[in-house]
C-alpha cells in the first residue's frame, strides 16, 4: 500500500513538472484605430503645388510649396481695369431677373483695382453649391481689352469700419465669389473693400447705347 502511494506521488510530481515546462501560449491583440476624415465644402482651402515662384512660396526640406490663394485660382494677376456692375433692385421681390437692371462704373484706377485684387488674394471657402445669398453686383476683371473673370460680390453684413476684424464683421452673405469648374470659390468680403464698393456706387451710371 506505501509502495502505491508512492507511485502515486511521483506520477503527479511527474506530471506537474511537464506542465510547467510546456511553452506559456501568448495571445496578443492589434488594435486597429480608423480615422474618418470628413471633408465639409465650406471648409477653408489652399491648393498646395511643388512651385517656387511667386508670392507665398516657403521652403520645406529644400523643395518650394506654393499655396495658391483666389488670385492664383482666377488668373488675376496681369488684370489693370475692372468693369463693376451695381444691381439696380437685388433685394427686392424679383429673386430671378433682378440681375437684369444695373448701374455700371468704369475704371482702370490703382487704387480701386488693386484693394479688389487684395481681396481675392487669401484663402477661400471651396463649395460645391452656391449659396443661398443675393448678389449685390458683380466684378469684370480686364487686362487690356481682354476680358480675364468675373466675380460676385455683396457687400450687406460687411463692417463698414476698416479696421473691424472681429468676426462678426462679416455676415453670413458678405462675400465676393467666382466660379471655375464647376466649384464657387467664396472670399470673405474685407471692410476696407466693402467700403470701397459703397463709395463707388453712387457714381456709377446707367448703361447707354453706345456701351
Amino acid at each position: 500500500m506505501r509502495k502505491l502511494y508512492f507511485e502515486h506521488i511521483f506520477l503527479a510530481l511527474f506530471i506537474l513538472t511537464n506542465i510547467a515546462s510546456l511553452p506559456a501560449c501568448e495571445s496578443t491583440t492589434t488594435k486597429t484605430t480608423t480615422k474618418t476624415i470628413e471633408v465639409s465644402d465650406t471648409e477653408l482651402e489652399s491648393v498646395e503645388n511643388p512651385d517656387g515662384s511667386g508670392p507665398g512660396a516657403k521652403a520645406t526640406d529644400g523643395a518650394a510649396i506654393k499655396t495658391y490663394t483666389g488670385l492664383d485660382i482666377a488668373g488675376l494677376h496681369q488684370a489693370d481695369s475692372v468693369q463693376i456692375l451695381f444691381f439696380t433692385d437685388p433685394f427686392g421681390k424679383d429673386s430671378l431677373r433682378y440681375t437684369r437692371f444695373f448701374k455700371h462704373y468704369n475704371t482702370s484706377a490703382a487704387d480701386v483695382v488693386q484693394p479688389i485684387l487684395k481681396n481675392l488674394d487669401q484663402l477661400f471657402i471651396l463649395r460645391t453649391e452656391v449659396m443661398k445669398c443675393r448678389s449685390e453686383g458683380k466684378i469684370f476683371f480686364f487686362k487690356g481689352t481682354q476680358e480675364l473673370k468675373t466675380v460676385y460680390f455683396n457687400t450687406q453684413g460687411a463692417s463698414a469700419n476698416p479696421g473691424d476684424r472681429s468676426p462678426q464683421a462679416n455676415g453670413d452673405c458678405a462675400y465676393m465669389y467666382f466660379i471655375k469648374d464647376g466649384g464657387f470659390y467664396y472670399f470673405p468680403i474685407q471692410p476696407e473693400t466693402a467700403a470701397l464698393l459703397r463709395k463707388i456706387k453712387p457714381q456709377a451710371v446707367q448703361p447707354s447705347a453706345e456701351n
